[in-house]
């Protein structure tokens, strides 16, 4: 066996489908000769499934120990095998890489301030949240649908056209059959940027009676002011989405809308009271939650100083400095 393809965190995700597919009945014989294929393509995978089924095992407990920690209170439904596989894979994640807030009964995952999840769910699709963000997941048998209660979300869409996969944010309905597309929930409007494929969107927010269809490159916006539709060049798009790599791409944003963003991954605040400085352009590229360095390189950028107020980092500028 060689030492293989594909990082840590995607072998756990398909080491998580494999232990609960494998849970949930018996694999029929091409699953099987899949699942043999997988374990001897690479040294790794065999741990990793060794330790998602123990992980299986043991969900019951995690969930008993999580189960004070949740803020919701759900009336039990009958189990579905969905619930079941969502709770696995967001314990396997929890165990590999940080902690998800999970709601076994209501189907709810979600992120505290300053991390991003990724996610498999059960029909091979990805999802990763941004932080301090909230989904519910809702499959049934004839319809794959995430609830976005709140943040942004990505999603990686396997293609299923019997299946289809939709978002719901705010009253718009987002539909998806193998694609690769961001649903945003900010000051009460919901932004959907698609990276790859063809979305339709509907729904009473999208202010029209038929589905518009948002492609490539282009983003789709159901705001307080009326909905609008805009083209994105790919550089655009990739800033917009670089928080599913660890940073945050500034380029030309507004200094107060950066620090907003900024302010999203950490606890510690940048403040900016200046209403002139807030509106200056700003230019970077920073690490999520590494507000220091984001309120320094704004003060060099802009003559200012950084004025450190318990757990807020306040930008001034530096008296007689020219305004920009």
């Amino acid at each position: 066996m060689s030492a293989g393809s594909g990082n840590g965190a995607d072998i756990d995700t398909q080491a998580t489908a494999w232990a609960v597919r494998s849970a949930e009945r018996p694999l029929d014989s091409a699953e099987q000769r899949q699942l043999d294929a997988w374990l001897e393509a690479d040294s790794r995978h065999l741990g990793a499934y060794v330790r998602a089924q123990a992980l299986w095992l043991d969900i019951d407990r995690i969930a008993a120990l999580d189960g004070g920690t949740q803020r919701d209170v759900p009336v039990p439904v009958r189990e579905r095998p969905w619930r079941r596989y969502a709770m696995a894979a967001s314990v396997a994640l929890a165990a590999f890489g940080g902690t998800v807030a999970y709601d076994h009964l209501a189907g709810r995952v979600s992120t505290e301030r300053g991390e991003v999840r990724r996610i498999a769910l059960e029909d091979g699709s990805i999802l990763t949240l941004n932080g301090n963000s909230a989904v519910q997941v809702r499959y049934e048998d004839d319809i794959r649908r995430i609830i976005l209660r709140r943040g942004e979300a990505s999603f990686e869409v396997a293609h299923n056209t019997q299946r289809p996969f939709v978002v719901n944010a705010e009253g718009l309905d987002v539909r998806a059959v193998g694609t690769e597309f961001v649903v945003g929930i900010e000051n009460g409007g919901v932004e959907v940027t698609v990276e790859e494929g063809v979305v339709a969107v509907g729904g009473k927010a999208s202010g029209a009676a038929q589905p518009r269809y948002i492609r490539r490159n282009e983003q789709f916006v159901a705001a307080a002011t009326g909905p609008r539709k805009a083209v994105l060049d790919a550089a655009d798009v990739e800033r917009r989405i670089a928080w599913r790599k660890g940073l945050l791409v500034f380029n030309g944003q507004q200094l107060g809308a950066a620090a907003a963003e900024v302010n999203r991954y950490s606890d510690l605040r940048v403040v900016i009271e200046d209403p002139t400085l807030a509106r200056a352009e700003f230019m970077g590229v920073f690490k999520l939650g590494d507000a220091q360095a984001f309120a320094g390189a704004a003060a060099q950028a802009f003559n200012g100083e950084v004025i450190r107020r318990g757990d807020e980092l306040v930008l001034v500028r530096q008296q007689n400095s020219p305004s920009h």
